[in-house]
């Protein structure tokens, strides 16, 4: 009796195991796979939106509606990634200049 369990509780803790390892591979195959990836979405109402997808080395920004899609523009995916590294220097320098301050006060 305690045998049958166990080996029963065995065979389903072994299959719980690989439906999860197939799941983790699946999913990131898939992510690979892909030409087109979502960047981002912002929900503006019932059934209309804006997305960021990355196409290549370009994102496009889409408007979606019920009615359909609409290409809004097109940017250099080496064009944001730039903005953000100015951005991320910017933000630091101007952390290093309110530290200086309060060390000087």
């Amino acid at each position: 009796m305690i045998d049958s369990t166990l080996s029963f509780v065995t065979a389903l803790v072994g299959i719980v195991l690989s439906l999860i390892f197939f799941g983790v591979l699946y999913r990131r195959k898939q992510k690979q796979s892909g030409i087109l990836n979502l960047v981002a979405y912002q929900s503006l109402g019932a059934k209309k939106g804006v997305a960021a997808l990355q196409v290549g080395q370009e994102i496009l920004l889409v408007g979606v509606m019920p009615n359909g899609l609409r290409v809004l523009k097109t940017i250099a995916a080496g064009e944001i990634q730039e903005k953000k590294k100015e951005a991320s220097t910017d933000d630091r320098m101007e952390k290093l200049r309110k530290l200086s301050e309060e060390i000087d006060e």
